[in-house]
Parts: structure tokens; sequence; C-alpha cells
């Protein structure tokens, strides 16, 4: 039988000198070439191949396993890895990816096959998913941990326990000094372990470890357990290469009645002990007992849906601004709104941000939310040529490369970017003033105005103000909502309007929600109101 040549030249000499194994075949599934890497790997002379089927040597279709609706769909398929026999009979794991070739018609005329040995690297993952123990610490891993829980006849305790701020400590002191403290503090549980009954240490990633409890305990045992274990913990001063390094840990703990679906109930007290740690974590305890009255798992949930939601309402174009008025104070006419964000839920339903926006910035959609307001506001301010629209962005905005470069692009080719305002959170925490002035700098090249918002929620730093190029102070709504009765409320505005007359910058209330607190407002020297006094977030702008 001849040897077959690929038409292609270029390509075949490519092919001939790959490492990794190459073959193709036609249409009919009968082989035209065969690199000598793939010989090498499968253990055929190409002598043997050329012109056969692929199903005569190479025993069945799995090598393409399943890849052929993909390639005739979308022309190639990637990293499907199958089991294959080499001529000898032995086993390989191999990684292959199946391309298609065309003729200038467009028409599919050969599939290229590419293959690589993954033999050693399965043998290496299968020792280590098979292996139960630690190799630092040399305790039981986390495959141990749920083996042995699946043996356990009866209830058991889970007691999760993590090492705060350990990535600081690796940090700080190198790998070898944090990986001897975990060794050290291996020894300290092993030890403890000892002198409870049917108890058992384990090492899980990075910086947790598992005590479990083979056994029921009453919430008083336990407690007097952990508290014991938390003190002896958070004393332990471990002497590493002559350094005294105290840590703290913190611990979440969950009990179990076994059920009869055990790999249910192991995950679900696993999973439970994590959220009792969190917990922990978020109150600043030492520990913390898993109860169902935290309602962690049904504030999992909504996350999870809520990413589902967010995602969806951002690919149905279902993130939209409501415009809030902003009076003049002296006129009480709307010179400007201030775009607020709103989904809108498939059956109508108005979903204010305060249900959405803290997630969205967790699973990184925040900067979509940003980019599609700042869109749709400039979009209907071409209808309002009188009035001016705030937008809000935060300190991830203006740090995020990508998302600022957006939103310079963006005013740069609007043509009234003069009419826009820029508020910016103030109660985020405005501490790298440099990036946030070299932003200001840049927008206001283009006649935007800068806001800082929600300023007097939190701590407000009045020196960084003077150093940033600000036009308005937004007075947030703790502040204004009862300043016609608390005394306290009346000095922080008074103070605020006058450092920002001092400075030329204007004053806006926000959550003016009354005519008694709109009447004093009105004594101050303020330049604008906002709030439902006059008038309610809505889909437009009204001129």
């Amino acid at each position: 039988m001849h040897q077959f040549h690929l038409k292609d030249t270029q390509l075949q000499e490519i092919l001939e000198h790959s490492p990794d194994g190459m073959f193709t075949i036609d249409m009919n599934m009968l082989i035209q070439y065969v690199n000598p890497a793939f010989c090498k790997l499968l253990g055929y002379p190409a002598s043997e191949l050329y012109g056969t089927s692929i199903t005569d040597h190479l025993g069945d279709l799995s090598i393409l396993g399943g890849c052929m609706l993909a390639v005739q769909e979308c022309g190639h398929c990637n990293d499907q890895e199958t089991i294959f026999k080499r001529k000898d009979g032995s086993i390989i794991h191999i990684s292959k990816n199946v391309q298609a070739l065309y003729d200038d018609t467009g028409n599919m005329h050969t599939i290229l096959v590419s293959i690589r040995d993954m033999t050693a690297l399965h043998k290496l993952n299968k020792e280590l998913l098979e292996s139960k123990y630690d190799v630092l610490t040399k305790l039981p891993n986390r495959t141990k941990l749920l083996s042995d829980i699946d043996e356990i006849d009866t209830s058991f305790n889970i007691i999760l326990i993590n090492i705060d701020s350990f990535k600081e400590v690796n940090s700080f002191y190198g790998h070898t000094i944090a990986d001897q403290l975990l060794i050290s503090l291996a020894a300290v549980l092993t030890e403890y372990v000892q002198h409870m009954d049917n108890a058992t240490a384990y090492k899980l990633p990075v910086d947790e470890y598992v005590i479990l409890v083979k056994r029921a305990c009453s919430t008083a045992e336990i407690d007097d357990c952990i508290h014991k274990l938390s003190l002896e913990l958070n004393s332990q001063t471990y002497s590493v290469h002559n350094h005294q390094i105290g840590l703290n840990v913190t611990i979440g703990i969950a009990s179990s009645t076994k059920r009869s679906d055990a790999h249910s109930d192991k995950n679900e007290v696993m999973a439970q002990s994590d959220m009792a740690l969190k917990l922990a974590k978020k109150k600043r305890k030492n520990h913390l007992y898993y109860d169902e009255s935290f309602h962690i798992k049904e504030d999992y949930e909504n996350n999870l849906s809520w990413i589902k939601r967010l995602r969806d309402a951002i690919d149905e174009n279902r993130v939209v601004p409501f415009y809030q008025p902003i009076v003049n104070a002296k006129t009480l006419k709307v010179e400007k709104y201030e775009a607020l964000v709103r989904i809108i839920e498939k059956d109508g339903t108005v979903v204010p941000p305060i249900q959405f926006l803290e997630i969205s910035k967790k699973v990184r959609l925040y900067h979509h939310i940003t980019t599609i307001m700042l869109d749709k506001v400039i979009e209907e301010m071409a209808h309002h040529p009188q009035l001016k629209c705030s937008i809000n962005l935060s300190i991830e905005d203006i740090n995020d490369a990508s998302v600022s470069t957006y939103i310079i692009n963006k005013i740069k080719n609007c043509s009234y970017s003069n009419r826009i305002i820029f508020e910016i959170l103030e109660s985020e925490g405005i501490e790298n003033y440099e990036i946030i002035s070299d932003f200001i700098a840049q927008v206001k090249q283009y006649g935007v105005e800068i806001a800082i918002d929600d300023f007097g929620a939190g701590y407000s730093n009045f020196v960084y103000i003077t150093k940033l190029d600000i036009d308005y102070i937004k007075i947030d709504g703790s502040i204004i909502c009862n300043i016609d009765t608390d005394t306290t409320s009346q000095i922080i505005t008074k103070t605020i309007i006058d450092f920002a007359d001092q400075l030329g910058i204007k004053t806006i209330a926000e959550f003016v929600h009354n005519d008694r607190v709109n009447s004093y407002l009105k004594k101050l020297s303020l330049s604008h109101f906002q709030g439902y006094f006059y008038g309610e977030p809505s889909p437009e702008m009204k001129d």
C-alpha cells in the first residue's frame, strides 16, 4: 500500500515534526496520514494504517468520542480526554484536539486529530485523589475525612478550624516558616484529640483543620470542648527559626443526626460547619455553633439565585436607570437628575439596588451595570438638552483600568459631556486619592462635573476633599432625614455647608422626604434639594 501524502506540503512538514501524535481521516473515516509521533505513541507502523478505516486498527471511534457533532457544528473540538489501547494492548490516557479542514468551496474534506499522552499526569492525579494523608503535616486529609464520615452509624460533630489572616503570615514570614507553623498546629491538635473520646484531627487545604468527633455530643459538652480548644490554640506561641509567632483561629461547629442518605448528610454537615465559620468571622467571634435560625443556607441560596437573575437581567437588557429630580434650593425648579439603577423583572416588578448591587460586586458583574447605566443615561440625555444628570461611580469603577478607560472614551465622544455629573461614593472610603484625582482631571477635560455622594455617612475625610477638584458635596440622607429635630445632624450639616462654601463647592441635601425637613433646610445656604418630597425616581426625565 502506497504512503498517503497531504496535499498541503507545508502542513505535512509541520505535522511531521510535531511532538504530538497527529493523524487525519477523510469523510469516510479512512486514515489518510499519520505522523511519526503518533506511530511511536500507539505502537503502530505507518504502513499498517494508511488507507484503512479508523475502526480496523484503532478499535472503535472512541478516540473521537462524541467530537464529531461539535466538529460538524463549529469545526473543532478541544481537550477531550480518552482512554485508549496501544497495539500491544497497554492502556494510555490521551487528550485530543479534533479540527476540521475545508476546501476552497468551504466544504469539510479532512479531519485532523492531534493526541497527547496524559498517562503520567493521570496517574499522578489518581495518586493524589487516592492519597488519604496530607504530605506536609502527615494528618489524614479531606478524602480520609469524608471516607471516615461515611462509616459512622451514629451522630457526629464537625469542628472546623481556620487560621486567621494566614495569608498575611505567609507573606510576612515566607513559605518555609508558614509551613512549619502548619506542622506545629497539627501537632497541637493531634495531642489535643488524644484527650477526647473518639475524635480525630484532619488537615484540609491551605489553612484549615477539622476535628471529627465520631459520636453524639450534647451542646454543653461541645461548648466545653470548643472553649478549651479556643483557649489552647489562641494562647499558643510557636517557636520557628528563632521567631516567636502567635496564631489566632476561628472555629465553626456543626452536628449531624445520621440519616439514611450518608452522602447527603456528610456534605450538609461539612457545609454547615463552613457557614458557621464564615459567620463567626463576620461577627468577630472566636467560635460559632451552626443553628438553623441563622438562615445562612437560605442566604447562600438567595445569593446563588441572584447571580442568575443578575446575569439574565444583563443579557436581556433589563438593567435600567430611574431618574430622581434634583431641584434648585432657591427656585425649587428641577435642574438636574440622578440616575439610579433598577432591574425590571420579567413580570414588570421594579427591583431596587439594595437587593443586588453588593452581590454584583462580589461576583464581578458590577462593571457591566456601570457601563450599561452610562450608555443608557447618555442616550436619554440627548432628548433633554436643558438638563444635567448625575451617574454613580464606585471606587472599584475608577480603580478598574478597563472600566475607567471605557468611561473616559464614552464621554470623550459625547457632545454634551458638560451636562454629565459623576457621583463618587465617599462612604466607600477615598483612600488612594491620587488615582481618584487623576481620573477626575481626565474627565473634567470634557466638562464633566464631580460630586461626592453620601458625605458624612461614615468617616468623612475633609482633607481629601481639599485635594480633589469637586463641584458638589451631597450630604448623606442619614444626616438629613431627622434634621428638623436632631441637634447633632443640624451641627454636622452646618459644618459641611460652611466647609464647602469656603472651597466654592455646592451642597446638595439628600433624603428630603417631608415638609418639616424641607422647611428647616430652606433656612440654610444649600444649593440643591433631592428626595421624595420633590419627586420619586421614575423611568424618564421630565423637562
